[in-house]
């Protein structure tokens, strides 16, 4: 049941980055589906640390219909969603010069923002990619260290 759990935690992250999507390439308001799903994230967490893995059912009903509802909302946003998926990863690890400052910037979070600081006069656009991911890598590992230390203790 704890992978369970882990699944549905990917699952609502995943919701969560497709109403992100939508909230900044669409006009529709999807605000109550992103207030939910961050709602959802931090329950799921606790479920996950508090070992009642019987409300994963729940968090999974949410995720799938949620997912579903963004057809409703908006069908030219939801596929250009999809179709987007591809054409990042193509994009982002097929940019050999700076792949390498990337995953340094996720992985190692205070690398990241220490190369933003760094780098921010004389680097400016590759400084600001390093500056975001380092602060994306930071909220991943906290939620990595609270979901690991959930299921363990």
């Amino acid at each position: 049941m704890a992978a369970f759990g882990v699944i549905t935690l990917i699952l609502t992250a995943f919701m969560l980055i497709f109403y992100a999507y939508m909230f900044r390439k669409t006009d529709h308001d999807v605000s109550f589906f992103l207030s939910v799903g961050i709602i959802s994230f931090f329950m799921n967490l606790c479920t996950n640390a508090g070992g009642v893995f019987e409300l994963c059912y729940m968090y999974l009903g949410i995720d799938v219909l949620f997912l579903a509802l963004g057809f409703a909302v908006s069908t030219r946003g939801t596929i250009g969603f999809y179709t987007s998926i591809g054409p990042w990863f193509k994009a982002t690890f097929t940019d050999t010069a700076t792949v390498g400052w990337r995953v340094l910037s996720l992985l190692a979070a205070p690398a990241g923002i220490g190369l933003y600081f760094g780098w921010n006069k004389s680097k400016p656009e590759l400084a600001r990619e390093c500056g975001k991911l380092g602060m994306w890598g930071l909220l991943l590992w906290l939620v990595l260290i609270w979901a690991i230390l959930g299921l363990v203790l």
